[in-house]
Order: C-alpha cells, then sequence, then structure tokens
C-alpha cells in the first residue's frame, strides 16, 4: 500500500512513505506548547513577597487542564496560596488547576498565588511540561521504570507495598489495579485495601509520569501460581503519527488469561521501551526504513508472539535542472 505522505517537518519534507502491514499514517507538525506561565511579585517587603503565576494559553484552541511546577532555592518557602491545588516534593512545588478554572480559551489567561517567606523566585518553571516561557522543548515519551518489590501484608486490613519507580522527570502517581480493574490511585509507596476472602488471583502496580507515560506493572500474588501460557498478540499494530524526531505507534490490548505485565516496543531489532499501556514511540531520524515489533508479556514471564508493522521513508527525486530560456 502506497501513500502520499502531507508535507513533512522541513527537515524531512517532500518524502514519500510506504506502510508495510496495518494502518495509515498522520504526520504530525512539531508538538505545540499550549501554554506559558509568567511570574511576578505583587508586593514585596523585607522577609517575604506576594507572588502571581499567570498561565496563558497561546493556542487558537482551548485547553481543558494545566500543571505549573518550579523550584524555590533555599531560604525561601511557601505559605498560604489560592486558586491552584498544590503539591511539595522538597524544594519542588506543583501546582494543579482546580475543576473551575481548569479550562482556558484560545487566547485567555488565568492566574494563581501565594505568600512567600524570603526573596527567591521560582526557578525552573514548567507549565503541562514544556518550559513557562514557552521555548521549544522534546517531548516526554519515557516511560518510568516499574516498580520494584511488589509485596502485601495481611491482617484485619491488607496493606499492598512497592519500592519507588524510577523516571527522569519525576512519576506523579502509582495505579493499582485487580486484574484488569483500577482499585486505587496514589502519590505515596502503599495503599490499605479490605482483606479480601482466601482466593488466588493477582493485583498489579504501575507508576505514572508527568507526561502520562505508563511504567510495566509490577504484580503483586496472592496465591497465584506460575502458568506457562503466553500471552496473545497485540492486535492492530500501527504507527499512527510522525514529528520530526518521534513516530507514535499504539495498538489494542493483548489478553492473558492470569495478569498482563505489559509490552516490549523494538525498533529494527532494538529494545526501544517497556510500558503497560497501548501506545509507544521510537525514534524517527529522516529517510529510511522502519520494523516496529511490539510483544506482550505476563507477571509469569511468558512472552506473547511479535506483532509488527514496517514503513519506508524514501527520499525525494533530484530536482531537474534549470534550463535557462532561450533569447
Amino acid at each position: 500500500m502506497r501513500l502520499s505522505a502531507a508535507p513533512l517537518p522541513r527537515t524531512v519534507r517532500l518524502a514519500a512513505a510506504v506502510v508495510v502491514g496495518l494502518g495509515a499514517i498522520t504526520v504530525l507538525p512539531a508538538p505545540a506548547h499550549a501554554a506559558t506561565a509568567a511570574f511576578a511579585k505583587e508586593s514585596q517587603w523585607s522577609t517575604g513577597y506576594i507572588g502571581k503565576m499567570t498561565v496563558h494559553n497561546n493556542t487558537t484552541t482551548a485547553i481543558t487542564s494545566w500543571r505549573v511546577e518550579f523550584d524555590l532555592p533555599a531560604g525561601t518557602t511557601l505559605g498560604s496560596y489560592w486558586n491552584a491545588a498544590m503539591t511539595r516534593s522538597g524544594s519542588r512545588f506543583v501546582f494543579t488547576n482546580h475543576p473551575w478554572n481548569g479550562t482556558i480559551a484560545a487566547g485567555a489567561s488565568t492566574s494563581f498565588g501565594w505568600v512567600a517567606s524570603g526573596s527567591g523566585e521560582p526557578q525552573g518553571c514548567t507549565v503541562n511540561g514544556s518550559p513557562c516561557s514557552g521555548a521549544p522543548t522534546t517531548p516526554d515519551v519515557t516511560p518510568p521504570t516499574a516498580p520494584t518489590n511488589a509485596r502485601y501484608t495481611a491482617g484485619s486490613t491488607t496493606t499492598l507495598s512497592w519500592d519507588a519507580a524510577t523516571d527522569d522527570t519525576g512519576v506523579v502517581e502509582y495505579q493499582v489495579f485487580h486484574r484488569t480493574t483500577q482499585i486505587a490511585t496514589t502519590t505515596a509507596t502503599s495503599i490499605s485495601i479490605p482483606t479480601p476472602p482466601p482466593m488466588v488471583t493477582t493485583f498489579g502496580v504501575r507508576a505514572v509520569d508527568a507526561a502520562g507515560n505508563l511504567s510495566p506493572f509490577a504484580p503483586i500474588f496472592f496465591g497465584q501460581l506460575p502458568d506457562t501460557t503466553p500471552p496473545t498478540a497485540p492486535a492492530n499494530l500501527r504507527i499512527s503519527g510522525i514529528t520530526q524526531t518521534t513516530m507514535t505507534v499504539r495498538w489494542d490490548h493483548a489478553t492473558d488469561e492470569t495478569f498482563l505485565v505489559g509490552y516490549e516496543v523494538y525498533l529494527n531489532g532494538v529494545l526501544i521501551s517497556k510500558t503497560s499501556g497501548t501506545v509507544g514511540y521510537v525514534p524517527f531520524r529522516g529517510f529510511g526504513t522502519y520494523w516496529v515489533r511490539v510483544r506482550a508479556w505476563d507477571s509469569s514471564g511468558n512472552f506473547g508472539p511479535y506483532s509488527q508493522v514496517g514503513i519506508a521513508v524514501d527520499p525525494p527525486p533530484p530536482t531537474p535542472p534549470v534550463t535557462p530560456p532561450a533569447r
């Protein structure tokens, strides 16, 4: 099947794509930065100040949520705040919208504020994962690692615990599942649940980063014995988008008789990432042939068969020489 691609970003424009396997291609522009955030001191005194952060939607469509993060230098702390929810990890402060001020129309703004003790101003500011200034940045497409040492302690209630996952930008939450059903979300590394009746089953916990990337699951076994049946192959594997640096790959869920831990994503035989979601990203370097393979694995370590899709991006034909007009 031969497709004519829409104009690509400048570095690879005029290319044509041949897709081997299932799926059509949507050629995407470089990622847009939907919001900027600007800091100002509304008032100041010898021991502190009132800070204001204005979030501006600089696109032509509404955004429905925002998340502003920054560090405050040593010696400056934050007291009361308003018009946002806040969490803190060390010197890093994270502000997110309330339900009533998350939507910002095209060209519109909203703001939140705080009282600071000390004179230090925000550093390393990001809004929705991009610099607050709106300067271009590389999108985060790397999933966190899976939580480790997942375990349970039974008593009057049962505690599910795990050791923290790691991520290049930071884990923002953990999602806990019983088989295929999500039962909890937490920023901690344990939860308490009612002690289940005697059963043979599996729970699982995965990490999520600020960009929404999902780690593989860490399984927690309740009497579950290892099995030898592998998962099915992921269905409907397709390349759904291309930017200047990345190809987006999507697939439909595989199935497993016990607990599906995640998927491995390969490009031209090289393992690129592991995730429990149904979207992955592989590097795009312009002209060439790209073979993407994805396979699932379960809580017993059984790997299912690969699904595969390929794309060949050809250079444009040479430009014919210009013949000067006859005089």
